[in-house]
């Protein structure tokens, strides 16, 4: 029978992107293997984009947080352990460490369970194999292979391929820049302010300008909206996955905080600069075939936008 592998990773969007190697990893290994992958809904779409999860377990992670949506994610959860159950996983990967996920590997029935025991007591029983990597040092991909290849008992490529995701149809426009304005903390974002500047800079160079919002970027909302209209520039704010992707992975070039969408547009094929705060770029960077970052620990705002127009001119010409 062909094995079936249950995989957890419901939160961070380029986490979840960063996994794909794993899964890559386990079909490679085992080409009839079945993968349920276990995410939050909104990134859903990632691991189905991928093609290599035969299916998708959909949690509404922050309805347990919301009264009116309790009993949802409640009776959401009771069904995908219930299925679990029915369909016994041969192996779960906790994949994000915590000790909810630990639980609901747990629960799936898989007879051997795979995550980070830390400094966590339960854990020592509810995983029958600590991951024996370095998730503060080793790249994030890394150490998900690292997971994937402990979990089949064998040894971790050396190299392996970064996260690879395709969109039927899809094709990048020449010289559009996308600028990704957000970020989840104020200290790990490029003020709007370097990034218009950034814009202005290329556009009269020739480029075209693509902003790029999330939802939860009112605050830097106006600002956008009043740049994208004084220099004909594109405003984008996606309100799905698919989306989202599509305006990563039409832009010939992504600038991009430390956050999500740099490495959807990795994985897409898009090159990648990439601001830094206090991220390590070894241990997160995006995986796109061609990349650079710049980072200030102590304020990412001196960061100069002139320094990364010149990363971007040798991207881009």
């Amino acid at each position: 029978m062909a094995p079936h592998y249950f995989i957890i990773r419901w939160s961070g969007m380029g986490d979840i992107v960063m996994s794909l190697p794993a899964l890559a990893f386990l079909k490679e290994k085992q080409p009839d293997c079945r993968i349920t992958y276990l995410t939050d809904v909104p990134f859903m779409a990632i691991p189905l984009m991928s093609g290599l999860v035969d299916h998708v377990a959909p949690l509404d992670r922050r309805g347990f947080a919301k009264p009116g949506r309790i009993s949802g994610a409640l009776g959401g959860a009771a069904s995908i352990i219930s299925q679990l159950r029915k369909d016994k996983p041969d192996i779960a990967f906790d994949l994000q460490g915590f000790g909810e996920t630990a639980v609901l590997a747990w629960l799936s029935g898989a007879p051997i369970r795979v995550g980070r025991i830390k400094k966590s007591g339960p854990r020592k029983w509810i995983y029958t194999q600590n991951i024996d990597a370095d998730w503060g040092t080793d790249h994030r991909s890394e150490f998900f292979v690292k997971a994937a290849a402990q979990g089949l008992g064998l040894p971790a490529p050396v190299h392996f391929d970064g996260p690879r995701l395709e969109i039927p149809g899809l094709e990048q426009k020449k010289g559009l820049v996308c600028l990704n304005m957000g970020a989840s903390t104020k200290s790990r974002r490029w003020s709007e302010k370097n990034f218009i500047a950034l814009g202005k800079s290329l556009s009269q160079k020739g480029y075209a300008i693509r902003l790029l919002l999330g939802p939860q970027e009112t605050h830097i909302l106006d600002a956008a909206k009043g740049a994208a209209g004084e220099f004909g520039w594109e405003l984008a704010m996606p309100e799905s996955m698919e989306d989202l992707a599509k305006a990563c992975g039409e832009a010939s070039l992504m600038v991009s905080n430390d956050t999500g969408p740099g490495h959807l547009a990795a994985a897409l094929g898009v090159s990648v600069i990439t601001l830094y705060s206090t991220g390590d770029p070894d241990n997160v960077g995006p995986q796109a075939p061609r990349t650079a970052w710049f980072r200030d620990r102590e304020d990412i705002n001196r960061i100069a936008p002139g320094g990364v127009e010149l990363a971007c001119l040798n991207f881009l010409e």
